[in-house]
């Protein structure tokens, strides 16, 4: 699947008003390994390309300032400065979009609140794919987060149906018992 070069300027220009940090060459959407990034930088003493950590330690909770082509936030190793090229930086940045969606209130009756929860929610959608990826690829980003959901989907199902046969059984028991 080709995502057209306008596709591609639209999504990032949404990007960069949702979450400033993605504004980073390193974030720049679609990803793919046709760009010759072929796998996530581990953060514990993983280095880009230019030689740069890929994980900074930090002090608090709270992000002391904006460092370009990083995410602060909890990761893997604790509070820290995570690099755009590790699957923790859109982990990080996926749970504070989820905690920072834009109120739905009167929505349907104004174009630009509609707007903003929209590309909200498709960053989100980015973010989330990108933090369960295997490899740094939107394309089998979504892939797996399919997987991912198929996953839990059929275990729920198995669960319920394991319930459902269960309280049959004790039904058939109490019934044969009592007849």
């Amino acid at each position: 699947m080709v995502i057209s070069q306008a596709r591609a300027d639209e999504v990032n220009a949404k990007m960069a008003r949702v979450a400033p940090e993605l504004t980073s060459p390193y974030a720049r959407y679609p990803l793919s390994i046709r760009t010759g990034r072929t796998m996530w930088v581990n953060p514990n003493g993983g280095r880009t390309a230019k030689g740069e950590l890929c994980f900074i330690k930090g002090q608090a909770k709270d992000e002391p300032m904006k460092t370009p082509d990083y995410v602060y936030g909890a990761g893997t190793m604790g509070y820290g400065y995570y690099h755009l090229l590790t699957r923790d930086s859109y982990k990080i940045l996926y749970v504070r979009l989820q905690s920072t969606a834009p109120v739905a209130c009167c929505s349907c009756f104004n174009k630009e609140a509609t707007r903003a929860i929209d590309e909200h929610d498709d960053v989100t959608r980015i973010c989330y794919n990108r933090s369960v990826a295997t490899i740094p690829d939107d394309i089998q980003a979504a892939k797996d987060a399919e997987a991912k959901a198929r996953g839990t989907a059929k275990a729920v199902y198995n669960f319920t149906q394991n319930e459902q046969l269960f309280i049959n059984g004790i039904q058939t028991a109490v019934f044969v018992a009592g007849g």
